[in-house]
């Protein structure tokens, strides 16, 4: 072992080493060899980070355009029968969630799960839903659909295509009607309608019926079903669509309505009618108006038990019948100061309250003029014919008191105007109340 490591140890010793200028291997690394490398570092940096930016915004305009295209809401449906349902769809309409909004809506969508599906075949499998569950029948056939959309065209385009489809089930036989409209949301209309307890399409659904009568309030209608809101839209209400007939078998009916208000009058054809349904002091009515003998007659009738609520007869003179009648069926949405039209109200309203001036007066002079029969039960057949007489246009005087009452509030007839019918009317009543107490000594009964 010791040779071997001589020998080693030998070799080592007569290795010859290159002669190094270490100052000089020194500056030849400064100026060439770490030079170089500085430049090629740096300009393999900026190709490297320009790569990576371009990936990057190639990544976002794919991602956003997916997200816009996929998962972003672009319009926000409500449905409304009872069950209140709103659906979300993306810009290809493609549903993205669907929420129920009450205990009713939770039944309907019990075990669907709807995402992704064509807004098409969502409406249809919840109405389906509905009919099957018994929310939509005979009684109570209408459904409320809502699309909100900032685009005003996109919201429309998908308002139709929604009722398109449903006009298709309903050409199939199917008993529904569809009521609709694009709606525009606000944090405010949202506020307003959870203090309600109800969607903000049926809001915006109330809202219109207001506009169109001032009479009506939220509180009025908030609790009314869908198809009861539908009843009372009629053919006019503005940015509402409807397709299909209510249901008003829950109801007596127009015809039944107008033929209660035919008897009561004792008219049996008349010249002109219209049957509207309304709703006034928490009852569902029917407004029946129609003439007869240049007189115009007015019926607010319960619409569930035919019960007569108020009743108006106008006496109209040849003069006024026409411009009358015509300014009395647009005083809810003529302005007060409309001249014409004002001065179009006094003259029917004078020539009204004449009438029941004159009634009143032939009542006290027919019984003035009675001559009271011996038979004890004759007298009292007599006393109850004029007494009912007497009840009779004295709950007419009431009525149309209040329907002066009415006008003077909506500002159809000024102050002074109103205290004046005011007088006339009770100077009636006192007419009336003289008849009755001239009854009562005539035949010696009273109430």
């Amino acid at each position: 072992m010791s040779k071997i490591k001589k020998k080693i140890k030998g070799a080592f010793n007569n290795i010859v080493l290159p002669d190094f200028d270490m100052n000089t291997l020194e500056k030849r690394k400064g100026m060439v060899l770490v030079k170089e490398e500085s430049k090629k570092s740096k300009k393999g940096l900026w190709i490297g980070l320009s790569t990576a930016v371009v990936a990057v915004c190639v990544c976002l305009f794919i991602g956003l355009g997916y997200f816009n295209n996929n998962i972003r809401v672009a319009s926000t449906i409500g449905i409304d029968v009872n069950p209140s349902i709103t659906v979300t769809v993306n810009k290809k309409e493609k549903v993205l969630d669907v929420t129920a909004n009450n205990d009713d809506a939770r039944i309907i969508l019990e075990g669907m799960d709807l995402a992704g599906s064509d807004i098409n075949v969502a409406i249809n499998a919840l109405i389906g839903s509905m009919v099957k569950n018994g929310y939509i029948d005979e009684l109570a056939n209408s459904i409320l659909i809502s699309v909100d959309n900032p685009n005003s065209a996109e919201s429309e385009a998908l308002r139709q295509k929604i009722v398109d489809e449903l006009n298709t089930f309903i050409n199939s036989g199917n008993n529904i009607s569809v009521v609709s409209q694009s709606i525009t949301s606000s944090s405010d209309k949202e506020a307003l309608a959870n203090s309600y307890g109800i969607s903000v399409g049926k809001l915006e659904l109330i809202e219109k019926l207001i506009a169109k009568n001032n009479l009506y309030t939220y509180e009025d209608l908030k609790d009314l079903s869908i198809n009861e809101l539908n009843l009372l839209l009629g053919s006019t209400t503005e940015n509402v669509t409807t397709s299909g007939t209510a249901s008003d078998k829950s109801y007596i009916g127009k015809d039944k309505a107008l033929e209660i208000a035919l008897s009561d009058a004792g008219v049996s054809s008349v010249t002109w009618s219209e049957v509207e349904m309304d709703y006034d002091d928490g009852f569902m009515t029917y407004e029946v108006e129609f003439t007869y003998n240049n007189r115009e007659y007015d019926y607010e009738i319960n619409a569930i038990t035919g019960d007569i609520l108020e009743s108006n007869r106008e006496y109209d003179d040849d003069a006024n019948a026409n411009s009358g009648s015509s300014s009395n069926s647009n005083s809810s949405s003529s302005s007060s100061s409309n001249n014409s039209s004002s001065s179009a109200n006094t003259s029917s309203i004078s020539s009204t309250i004449s009438g029941y001036e004159s009634e009143a007066e032939s009542i006290l002079s027919s019984i003035n003029n009675i001559t009271t029969p011996s038979n004890r039960d004759d007298a009292l057949s007599l006393y109850r014919e004029w007494e009912s007489k007497i009840e009779s246009l004295d709950n007419e005087l009431d009525n149309y008191d209040d329907t002066l009452e009415r006008m003077y509030k909506r500002g159809e007839l000024s102050r002074s105007d109103y205290n004046s019918y005011e007088r006339q009317i009770e100077a009636i009543e006192n007419t009336l109340e003289q008849a009755e107490e001239t009854l009562e000594y005539r035949t010696g009964y009273d109430d």
